[in-house]
C-alpha cells in the first residue's frame, strides 16, 4: 500500500523547518504539517539567534546545509561575537532579529520549495499502521507517511499561566496539542512535565532610553552563514541595559502568593539557566539588583522585548514593579510576561538519531525533547529531518560524534541523561571545544553534508573555494615573514621585545598579545598582490584559532581517539545485562533501562560506573 509522503513532519517552528528542509532536500517528498502556517518560524520568545554555545549550534546547521544560519544573516538587525575576552574556541555569533522578517523570510522560503507541501490542521491521532504511520486531523482528514518528525515544542497538553488567570494553549492566542499529547501516551511513550516563560514586551515609546546604557553591535560584523557577503548584513539596532531595584524585589516579593510557580499551579520543571525574575530575587537573595536587557523585536515597529524579566506573576505586579526600574517609570506594557507548563518525550527513550527506541519511523525534535531555545531546537531539527530521509532510503543513520559537534553533543547528552530540567547547550557542555569552534564548522562537517546530499553543486563548489583559499594563504603566511617596521607594528601593543630572529608570519599568531585583526590589517594592505585575493573574516579566524591551539591538539586527538574506541565499540540494544553477574546492581537496572548501543554511551549514563565499563568491555570480548 502507498503512501501520501515519505516524510510528515508535524510543527513549523525551528526544529520543523529543518526537519522539513532536509528531508526535502535530500529528494524526498515531504509535507510540513502545522496547525497555522502563519506560525511558521515564529519566535515566541526572544527576538535573536546564537549566544555562546547556541551560535556554534547554528554555524553546525549551515556547514550541515541547513536554513537557520541564512535566516538569521538575513533578518538581523545587530551582530555581536560574545566571550571575545577569552579565547576564539568559546567565542559565541549572536544577532538580534527582526523577528517578524524571520517569521516572513521563514514562510517564504518553505512556500518556495517546489515539492514540499504545506499542511494545516490539529492532529488528533497518531498511529502505526503497517509498516507506516497515519495521522488523523481534527478535520477528519487523515495522511499517511513512512516517517514522521514530531517537532510539537511547548503545545503538547500545554497550558499558560498570568498570576491567578490560567488558560489552555502553547503560546499566546494558539490552542494546545492535548489530543496528540494523549495520543503518545497511548502508544506507550513516557511524557515529562516541563515548564518555560517569557517575559513582558514594551511600547518603545514609553521608555526613557537617556537612563539606560547603550549597547551596540559590533563595527565589523560576523556572519552565521557561509554563503553570507558581510556587507549585506544590517547592523544598525541599538540595545539597553538597565538594572532592577530593591524596590523592584520588594513589589515583586509580594506578589509571590499570587504566583503559580509558587502556589503548585505549575508543578513541570522549568530551565535552571533562564530564570524567572521571582527565581532569580529567590536564588539570589543576597542581590540587591539584576541585569536587564532592553532589546528591539524589530527595526520597523514592535515592542521592546526586557530580556531577564522572565515572569508568570500577575500583570498588576510586573507592571508596578517594572515601573521602578530606571528608565522604566512611565512604561507601558504591550504583552504581559505568562509561564507555559507542557509535555515532553523522555528522550532517553531515543536513538541518538532521535528516532524512538520503541517504534520505528518515529522521530521527535526540538523543544518537545526537553531542550530550551531555539538554536538547539534546530539542531536537532536537522538531524532527525536527516535521518527520517536516511530511514525511507533504507540507508544506516547518521549521528554526528561529541568530538565531531555542538550538535552531536546535544544529542549524546539528551538520550544517554535522564533531564531533570530544560536543556541548554553551553560550551562547557563540550569536552572537545578546542576542535568545536563555530570557525571550523563548515571542515568539520560539510564534507558529509555533501556525502548526504545535504549540499548542492554550488554550496560544494563554495567550500572547496573556501578550503583553497585558506590552503593558500597559510602556505604563504609559513613562507614570508614581516619586515622589522612590521614586526614592531605587531609588538607595539604587547609589552614585548622585537625577536633575535626574523620569524615568520605564521609565528606572530601565537605570540600573546598579537591581536589577529593588527596581522590581518598588515598583511591585506601591503601583500594583497602577492596573495591575488583576500579571505573572508571567518576564513582569517579560522587560520589562526588552528594555529593558536596547535599545541594543545595533539593530547585533544589522543582523546577523541580513545573516545572513538568507545563509541565504536558496540552493545546489543536486547542484551539482558542480568547475565553479567559482577555488574553493580544499580548499572544492570540503568542499563536494562536505557538500552545503549555502544559502550560510550553506556559509559555516560548515570548510575553506571567506570569499573562496570571494564567489566563490560571484557565480557563483550570474551564472547
Amino acid at each position: 500500500m502507498g503512501t501520501d509522503y515519505d516524510i510528515i513532519v508535524v510543527g513549523g517552528g525551528h526544529a520543523g523547518i529543518e526537519a522539513a528542509h532536509a528531508g526535502w532536500k535530500m529528494g524526498l517528498k515531504v509535507a510540513l504539517l502545522t496547525m497555522n502556517p502563519k506560525t511558521i518560524g515564529k519566535m515566541p520568545c526572544n527576538p535573536a539567534i546564537g549566544g555562546v554555545g547556541k551560535g556554534q549550534i547554528v554555524r553546525d546547521i549551515d556547514a550541515l546545509g541547513g536554513l537557520m544560519g541564512k535566516l538569521a544573516d538575513r533578518a538581523g538587525i545587530q551582530f555581536r561575537m560574545l566571550n571575545e575576552s577569552k579565547g576564539p574556541a568559546v567565542w559565541g555569533p549572536r544577532c538580534q532579529t527582526d523577528m517578524y522578517l524571520y517569521e516572513q523570510l521563514a514562510q517564504e522560503t518553505m512556500e518556495s520549495l517546489d515539492g514540499l507541501n504545506i499542511l494545516a490542521g490539529e492532529v488528533l491521532s497518531l498511529e502505526a499502521d503497517g509498516g507506516f504511520w497515519r495521522i488523523k486531523l481534527a478535520s477528519n482528514q487523515s495522511f499517511s507517511a513512512r516517517a514522521v518528525v514530531l517537532t510539537a515544542g511547548t503545545f503538547l497538553d500545554s497550558k499558560m499561566f498570568i498570576g491567578r488567570e490560567k488558560s489552555i494553549g502553547g503560546r499566546i492566542g494558539e490552542t494546545s496539542a492535548t489530543a496528540l499529547s494523549k495520543s503518545l501516551v497511548k502508544l506507550g511513550l513516557a511524557l515529562k512535565r516541563f515548564q518555560t516563560g517569557t517575559p513582558p514586551r514594551l511600547d518603545p515609546k514609553s521608555i526613557d532610553y537617556r537612563k539606560c546604557e547603550v549597547q551596540k553591535g559590533d563595527e565589523q560584523p560576523q556572519t552565521f552563514s557561509s554563503s553570507t557577503d558581510p556587507k549585506t548584513l544590517t547592523n544598525k539596532a541599538v540595545c539597553w541595559i538597565t538594572r532592577t531595584n530593591e524596590q523592584t524585589h520588594k513589589i515583586l516579593r509580594q506578589g509571590f502568593a499570587e504566583s503559580p510557580l509558587f502556589n503548585g499551579e505549575i508543578k513541570g520543571t522549568g530551565p535552571r539557566y533562564c530564570p524567572t525574575i521571582e527565581e532569580k530575587i529567590t536564588r539570589f537573595s543576597d542581590r540587591s539588583s539584576h541585569q536587564l536587557f532592553l532589546e528591539p523585536e524589530s527595526l520597523s515597529g514592535g515592542s521592546i522585548y526586557v530580556n531577564g524579566f522572565f515572569s508568570s506573576l500577575s500583570a498588576e505586579t510586573q507592571l508596578n514593579a517594572l515601573r521602578t526600574v530606571p528608565g522604566l517609570e512611565n512604561c507601558e506594557v504591550d504583552f504581559y510576561g505568562y509561564g507555559v507548563e507542557y509535555d515532553g518525550i523522555d528522550a532517553t527513550q531515543l536513538h541518538p538519531s532521535l528516532q524512538s527506541k520503541k517504534h520505528a519511523g518515529l522521530w521527535f525534535a526540538g523543544q518537545v525533547c526537553g531542550t530550551s531555545g531555539y538554536e538547539e531546537a534546530a539542531g536537532q531539527g536537522i538531524i532527525a529531518g536527516i535521518n527520517a530521509a536516511l530511514y525511507v532510503q533504507k540507508k544506516a543513520p547518521w549521528v554526528p560524534g561529541r568530538s565531531e559537534s555542538y550538535v552531536g553533543v546535544m544529542l549524546d547528552d539528551l538520550t544517554s541523561i535522564e533531564l531533570i530540567e530544560p536543556y541548554r547547550m553551553f560550551t562547557s557542555r563540550a569536552e572537545y571545544r578546542l576542535f568545536l569552534r563555530h570557525d571550523n564548522a563548515a571542515q568539520r562537517l560539510s564534507p558529509k553534508a555533501r556525502e548526504l546530499g545535504m549540499l548542492n553543486d554550488s554550496e560544494w563548489h563554495a567550500f572547496e573555494q573556501s578550503q583553497e583559499r585558506i590552503v593558500a594563504v597559510r602556505h604563504w603566511l609559513e613562507q614570508n615573514s614581516p619586515t622589522s617596521e612590521q614586526v614592531e607594528l605587531l609588538l607595539r601593543d604587547s609589552g614585548q621585545n622585537p625577536p633575535q630572529d626574523r620569524l615568520k608570519w605564521m609565528s606572530f599568531m601565537r605570540r600573546p598579545g598579537v591581536s589577529l585583526s593588527k596581522i590581518k590589517q598588515l598583511v591585506q594592505s601591503e601583500h594583497i598582490s602577492q596573495l591575488k585575493f583576500s579571505l573572508k573574516d571567518i576564513e582569517w579566524l579560522h587560520i589562526y584559532a588552528q594555529e593558536l591551539y596547535s599545541g594543545f591538539y595533539e593530547r585533544q586527538k589522543r582523546d577523541i581517539e580513545q573516545q572513538r574506541k568507545m563509541e565504536s565499540f558496540p552493545l546489543s540494544a536486547d542484551f539482558d545485562y542480568n547475565q553479567v553477574d559482577s555488574l553493580s546492581a544499580e548499572s544492570k537496572q540503568r542499563l536494562l533501562a536505557m538500552r545503549p548501543l555502544t559502550l560510550g554511551q553506556a559509559a555516560r549514563i548515570a548510575g553506571v560506573r567506570p569499573t562496570d565499563i571494564h567489566i563490560l568491555m571484557r565480557w563483550f570480548n570474551r564472547e
